[in-house]
């Protein structure tokens, strides 16, 4: 179940626009992480913690690869046993009312 969601939700998060997936490796974890052009990942984790969605923001104890990567920080949503589409769905919205805050398309 944990697959079928991962991939929902990267579906999801890649029709957002705006919304950058980071990373795609072949045998995926139970990790999304992503940015929004425009809006640094802590506040995108305020924005959605408003609306009760829990993601982190920050590092994740890999400066290198965000400076390789050239971005600040990235947002991270993690998949628990408990998560379901609708999740996602929140998560998407929510997104969506951060966009709208920042004045993205």
């Amino acid at each position: 179940m944990k697959k079928e969601l991962i991939e929902y939700g990267q579906e999801v998060l890649r029709k957002n626009n705006s919304v950058k997936i980071i990373g795609n490796p072949k045998n995926k974890g139970g990790v999304l992480s992503f940015t929004i052009e425009g809006v640094h990942p802590h506040d995108i984790a305020t924005i959605l913690d408003e609306d009760g969605v829990a993601i982190r923001a920050g590092h994740h104890c890999c400066q290198i690869l965000h400076d390789k990567l050239e971005i600040p920080a990235s947002a991270r949503a993690s998949v628990g046993v408990y998560n379901t589409k609708e999740d996602f769905d929140q998560l998407n919205e929510s997104i969506n009312k951060c966009k709208k805050i920042f004045d993205l398309k």
